[in-house]
């Protein structure tokens, strides 16, 4: 986004960053559609804060609200940057996966696969997800998490380059 001078601040949860934001500590940040929908809900209604693109997660997910702003992947200059933004896109489709240790029994695998998917495709559970994170819940399914993480950048040149980005250091030039 050929961003001058951009300085993250690292270890903060979203709650932090947004009294860091309304206090003028902070100049932006990046937060998901869901947080802004809900627990910020009037920074939008209020027009305290300027959007200026979005990540679909996945590719092909945007919420109407949403509609007028770019894609993150607009802004990307080459194939490099794409496949830094598709990196970034799987991270956070992916979330937090459950993964197994090697040798683990197919049928033990598939009794977790199967649990999940009834889990999420009962209406209570999101019902109550609803209740408790007052946004809508929007699990993947055990195999498009499998086939996401399967087709992530792993050139070396990709992963170095997003590690770098995501750490504390001064950005790399474009």
């Amino acid at each position: 986004m050929a961003l001058k001078e951009p300085k993250f601040v690292l270890g903060y949860g979203g709650p932090e960053m947004d009294i860091a934001l309304e206090r003028g500590e902070i100049d932006a940040r990046a937060a998901s559609s869901e947080t802004l929908t809900t627990r910020n809900a009037k920074w939008i209604e209020k027009k305290q804060v300027d959007l200026h693109a979005i990540v679909e997660v996945p590719k092909g997910n945007r919420p109407a609200a949403f509609a007028r702003l770019p894609e993150l992947e607009e802004f990307a200059a080459s194939d490099r940057e794409r496949k830094l933004v598709s990196m970034y896109r799987t991270f956070r489709l992916v979330g937090t996966p459950y993964i197994f240790p090697p040798g683990t029994p197919k049928a033990q695998v598939q009794i977790i696969r199967d649990a999940m998917r009834k889990a999420y495709q009962d209406p209570e559970f999101h019902k109550e997800f609803k209740k408790l994170s007052g946004f809508e819940a929007s699990p993947i399914m055990p195999e498009e998490m499998e086939k996401a993480i399967r087709e992530l950048p792993r050139d070396r040149e990709t992963v170095e380059l997003f590690k770098k980005i995501a750490g504390g250091d001064p950005l790399p030039s474009r």
